[in-house]
């Protein structure tokens, strides 16, 4: 069973790696068997989202941000009975919908303390949408100040905090309202394989636009853990360049990691045994 850590010990791990010189490298599992050998490559961060569930099935990460199941009883239940018993030393954290009407969220992030989950991040999150429909959720009291309350509530509960935000604006929300202890600039859906999204920011802009929410997030919390995710930052090469033209301290996968991972070598091993012969 995975090893709950306080937040300061959750903390001092990830601080030890930067020290010696190792960026960090935060991942999600979408099923045991993922988790299990993810672990095993050594990564420092471990989330559980209800899009790694939609992309084991073989569906887009968006399928998440969509009302189909229920997103918090979903990593609630993954996590208990799949990916926690699977890992053993690495830190594992639950993505949870901050805006969630039909729970008392103090008592549901103590039950998730209490089965093991370290720490919290805003995921899935209104911060996605954007216009009149981002306007409507927000005046009708459905907005991302429920995710900062959130945020803020794990705090008090001794769980870490990560925070996703996607403009300007919401990352000063979430720094001056929840002072997350990582930060995670969202770039946008990660291109490349069978359900990416081929749009979106290059590998310079995704740099270039991450880098300047990083300052942002810097300027009110200097201490804050830095992360990249999404858009072009897809392979191993893609996050070297984000390291060296932005201030990030490591990277967030998830289809670039769980998705990526085993759709070619799955199609190439089923297509190497299709050529085995009758002699």
């Amino acid at each position: 069973m995975a090893k709950r850590y306080t937040r300061q010990a959750f903390l001092d791990r990830l601080r030890a790696e930067i020290d010696r010189g190792k960026p960090l490298v935060m991942t999600g599992a979408g099923n045991g068997i993922a988790a299990k050998f993810i672990e095993k490559g050594g990564i420092d961060i471990l989330g559980v989202y209800n899009t790694g569930y939609f992309r084991m099935q073989g569906y887009g990460s968006l399928a998440g941000m969509l009302p189909m199941a229920d997103a918090n009883e979903m990593v609630y239940q993954m996590g208990k009975r799949e990916i926690l018993p699977q890992v053993r030393e690495a830190p594992v954290i639950a993505g949870l919908n901050g805006v969630d009407v039909l729970r008392d969220m103090r008592l549901f992030l103590e039950e998730i303390k209490h089965i093991g989950y370290s720490g919290v991040h805003n995921f899935p999150t209104v911060a996605w949408f954007d216009g009149d429909f981002r306007e409507t959720l927000e005046g009708t009291g459905l907005g991302y100040q429920m995710e900062i309350d959130m945020l803020t509530t794990a705090r008090e509960l001794d769980l870490l905090t990560i925070g996703y935000a996607f403009n300007a604006k919401d990352t000063e929300r979430l720094m001056r309202g929840a002072a997350p202890d990582i930060f995670i600039f969202h770039a946008g859906i990660t291109r490349g394989g069978a359900t990416g999204y081929g749009g979106g920011s290059g590998l310079q802009e995704t740099a270039t636009r991450s880098q300047t929410h990083f300052q942002i997030a810097k300027a009110i919390k200097a201490d804050v853990l830095l992360l990249a995710h999404g858009a072009a930052l897809a392979n191993p090469e893609d996050a070297q360049y984000m390291l060296d033209h932005t201030d990030c301290h490591g990277i967030q996968l998830g289809s670039g990691i769980e998705r990526m991972a085993v759709e070619v070598p799955l199609q190439e091993r089923a297509a190497a045994f299709k050529q085995i012969h009758f002699s």
